[in-house]
């Protein structure tokens, strides 16, 4: 499972991916996101130049990084929906992707201790707090 936190989350975030490691043996790759706009606006570079034929493929670092990890993608911070939601045009086809915002996002993360990433219905309830 991928987390993408906001540099605002990062340690609850940790804190919580160790206490899911010890307690479910999943584990949690974590990249900090400190601008989450500046990802967005290279993959819509990225794919302005795949569609004008100047690149074989979108290929925006975001979904370079992403595409060798497997599992679905978790977007935390608290910040407005809106921002994590810039990056899920990127996202590598097949994967889930959940963007999580609040302003307790400390209550979210505690959540996510109860994720079974192989249950969609799982994410529509995680979704939904």
């Amino acid at each position: 499972m991928q987390w993408l936190c906001g540099a605002e989350v990062v340690g609850e975030a940790q804190a919580v991916a160790a206490a899911l490691a010890r307690s479910h043996a999943i584990g949690v790759d974590l990249w900090r996101v400190d601008d989450w706009t500046a990802l967005a606006h290279e993959g819509a570079s990225c794919e302005r130049q795949w569609r004008r034929g100047e690149r074989p493929w979108v290929g925006s670092r975001f979904e370079t990084l992403m595409t060798p990890t497997q599992g679905p993608i978790l977007a935390i911070t608290q910040q407005a929906r809106a921002v994590p939601e810039m990056l899920r045009a990127f996202v590598p086809a097949g994967r889930r992707y959940l963007s999580l915002c609040d302003h307790d996002v400390g209550a979210i993360l505690e959540a996510a201790l109860r994720l079974d990433a192989e249950i969609d219905t799982a994410w529509a309830k995680l979704s939904a707090i």
